[in-house]
């Protein structure tokens, strides 16, 4: 069956060509078992917003600007909420601006940033944020700078409340923290904490406080990475987008998740810093050290904190290169993965033990209890060469490797299976690297969820208007089984 559940919506025309690519999403793994129906494929815009089920009903944000409640076995629409109704018709895309004739090159870039900055005040109609649902509830923040609370059932909104920007981004946003009544979520500001059941503010804990605003680029703050929730505390890791050399600087702050009040922050000199990580008393973050604006940062520390004072426990450094660090815990040990380099360390000491280097190492990292794995990259991107690897845990030993389509990462694993997308998604089994079955769509396969004996996944189409957009396509359930549709 085939759906079409996008709204019509304008597509601009841009001042000046940028890249923009659409980010492989950790997908989630539910326990359900049960055997799996008849796959469907709807037309669907693609957006950073992992879907979830609750209750045999899946919702998910579009970069349409709308939240969905779909039927997982059917694809029907249980109800539609679209965000952004105040805003004029918007775009995910780039924005026209027009200058006079004879306009210098820096005049037009002072007027491209300036309306930017004004798109980014107005807002873009896209949800990019996972929802988080609770009690009857759907929680989820949108492009139009508002966060939501919205029925579940029906599809109604409970209540709004006036955020702020930072709530998309070309990677996806986390779905909100809800805990004792409370829902936290992060914007450009900060970490807000809410009241679940009306949507007043209890209390906005702001980042970045240490930096002037003005030595910050474009004036504006970059959204914090988190929250994450451990040891009693809520962590979050933030970095400003800088224009003076002297002040770069990381953040991880440790906020009490009743008062808003930070129990501690500690700083570190460098940049790009990554999301927090918690395990047992330890909070882990990675950093770019130091380097000029003008070229990319060659060195890169991981970090072990102590949640209870915010002092340094330990600390590893590794060769960098271009795309951001990843991180993984699994049992005692932290997998580090940088562009060429991944390294397991012991979890309480920062001892390595073992390493495992590659031309490029991709961003996924999935292990269960016997491997680790992850894909490696080699050659160009017109004709790369990627391979999927099954490391044993305790020594970094290759157990098995198979091919799999380019620019791939692993997407997730399940039930004894480890499904790698790019190209395509391929399913191997975890023990001896067989190929199951492999599943060709429209465009860039992105699996977000498994549930219910299906896949469902992204394939969004790729057209060309100035620039590479990612931002159509459909959305798939197939059989975890057979990869059938």
């Amino acid at each position: 069956m085939t759906r079409d559940l996008r709204r019509p919506f304008a597509i601009t025309i841009f001042l000046a060509i940028t890249g923009y690519a659409t980010a492989q999403l950790p997908a989630q793994a539910s326990e359900d078992t049960s055997p799996a129906a008849t796959g469907w494929k709807i037309k669907f815009d693609e957006s950073g917003s992992n879907p979830v089920i609750v209750d045999d009903v899946m919702y998910v944000g579009s970069a349409d600007g709308a939240v969905y409640a779909l039927d997982p076995k059917t694809a029907e629409t249980k109800w539609r909420f679209q965000t952004g109704e105040s805003l004029s018709p918007a775009t995910s895309g780039p924005q026209v601006v027009t200058v006079p004739r004879g306009t210098s090159l820096s005049d037009q870039m002072i007027s491209a940033l300036d309306a930017v900055e004004k798109q980014r005040r107005e807002g873009i109609r896209r949800v990019d944020m996972a929802p988080a649902v609770e009690n009857g509830t759907v929680f989820i923040g949108a492009g139009d700078n508002s966060f939501y609370a919205i029925d579940a059932a029906t599809g109604r909104k409970k209540w709004s409340y006036e955020a702020g920007p930072g709530m998309t981004s070309r990677n996806p946003v986390p779905a909100a923290v809800l805990k004792g009544g409370t829902v936290y979520f992060v914007t450009e500001d900060g970490l807000h904490a809410l009241d679940a059941l009306t949507g007043k503010r209890k209390w906005l804990f702001e980042t970045l406080q240490e930096i002037r605003i003005k030595e910050m680029n474009l004036g504006r703050k970059r959204a914090p990475e988190g929250p994450v929730l451990g040891d009693g505390v809520i962590f979050l890791t933030a970095w400003p987008t800088i224009l003076s050399e002297a002040s770069q600087k990381c953040f991880l702050y440790a906020v009490d998740p009743a008062s808003g009040k930070a129990k501690w922050v500690t700083s570190m000199a460098g940049r790009d810093i990554t999301a927090p990580a918690t395990a047992k008393g330890h909070a882990f973050f990675a950093v770019a050290e130091p380097a000029p604006l003008t070229s990319p940062s060659n060195r890169v520390t991981l970090y072990a904190i102590n949640v209870v004072d915010g002092q340094v426990k330990w600390k590893f450094g590794a060769g960098k290169g271009y795309g951001t660090p990843h991180l993984l815990i699994a049992d005692n040990i932290i997998y580090f993965r940088t562009e060429k380099s991944l390294f397991a360390l012991e979890l309480e000491t920062g001892r390595q033990l073992w390493s495992f280097s590659a031309d490029e190492i991709s961003t996924g990292l999935w292990a269960d209890d016997q491997h680790l794995y992850v894909v490696t990259h080699k050659g160009s991107i017109m004709r790369s060469k990627d391979t999927l690897h099954a490391l044993t845990l305790s020594t970094g030993q290759e157990k098995w490797s198979q091919g799999v389509s380019g620019s791939a990462s692993v997407a997730m694993m399940h039930d004894g299976v480890v499904y790698a997308g790019g190209e395509r998604l391929h399913a191997f089994d975890a023990v001896t690297g067989k190929e199951l079955w492999s599943f060709k769509g429209t465009g860039r396969e992105s699996a977000r969820l498994i549930s219910g004996g299906r896949i469902f996944l992204t394939s969004p189409t790729i057209s060309y208007f100035g620039k590479k957009r990612v931002d159509q396509g459909y959305l798939y359930a197939i059989d975890a089984k057979t990869g059938k549709p």
